[in-house]
């Protein structure tokens, strides 16, 4: 059994943003990127970390994954629920910026409607 569990935004029509996005990548990043949600899900707290995982601001973390070229990042939070990290955006990353572009904001946005109870959570 995993120590944490991950849970993922829903959108205001009840779909899985994160899937939505995650199935848009090609194959070797989605195993990459699942592959690294299993392995943090299987350890505890403090050994995530660098290259895997790291803050990117108030209470806003990214999940750090490589594949081939390509960088992802997947936003999220800790919290709602106990041992629990909530997958709030995927990303794409180049240099210093992200795809979406206003990835960091839409992750806070959202953080913001689950904190006020207005945004929808699933299980990943």
């Amino acid at each position: 059994m995993s120590i944490w569990k991950f849970k993922v935004f829903l959108s205001n029509r009840e779909l899985d943003t994160f899937e939505e996005w995650l199935t848009d990548q090609d194959k070797e990043a989605r195993v990459r990127i699942r592959n690294t949600i299993a392995y943090l899900a299987n350890i505890e707290r403090h050994q995530w970390g660098r290259p895997y995982f790291a803050p990117i601001g108030k209470s806003i973390y990214e999940i750090r994954v490589q594949s081939g070229k390509k960088q992802y990042r997947i936003f999220g939070c800790f919290g709602f629920g106990p041992q629990t990290f909530t997958l709030l955006i995927g990303t794409g990353k180049k240099g210093k910026t992200y795809t979406p572009k206003d990835a960091i904001k839409t992750a806070q946005k959202r953080r913001k409607l689950i904190d006020e109870d207005r945004g929808y959570l699933g299980e990943y």
